[in-house]
């Protein structure tokens, strides 16, 4: 019961997070983009960088993340990622379909991520 709260809350903080940016990404310099992490409570966190944030939920027995970001940055958002926990990437949700959202599938799935 615990984690279904737990996920309930990372859903609402991911929703209440996501925009609907649709920028090009041709018309960004993906190095200067930083990933920033911030813990909402214990366990929760955002990643904020360009377009929608990254909500993640990190548990025990590993981490769900909400939505991916942009392709380029996928390495930068794996490292900040690794910064707050070692724990396997369980589950990955994407809110909807625009390119600050799922971006990164190719890179997370590729880790065999569900």
């Amino acid at each position: 019961m615990k984690t279904i709260s737990w996920l309930s809350a990372l859903i609402a903080v991911s929703t209440a997070l996501a925009t609907s940016a649709s920028i090009a990404q041709q018309d960004r310099d993906w190095n200067a983009i930083q990933i920033t992490p911030h813990e909402v409570s214990d366990g929760l966190y955002y990643l904020e960088g360009t377009g929608g944030h990254i909500g993640l939920l990190v548990g025990e027995d590993g981490i769900i993340m909400v939505d991916d970001q942009f392709a380029p940055l996928s390495n930068k958002i794996e490292a900040a990622i690794r910064d707050i926990s070692d724990q396997p990437i369980r589950f990955l949700i994407n809110t909807h379909i625009h390119p600050d959202h799922v971006g990164g599938n190719m890179h997370f799935g590729g880790m065999g991520i569900p």
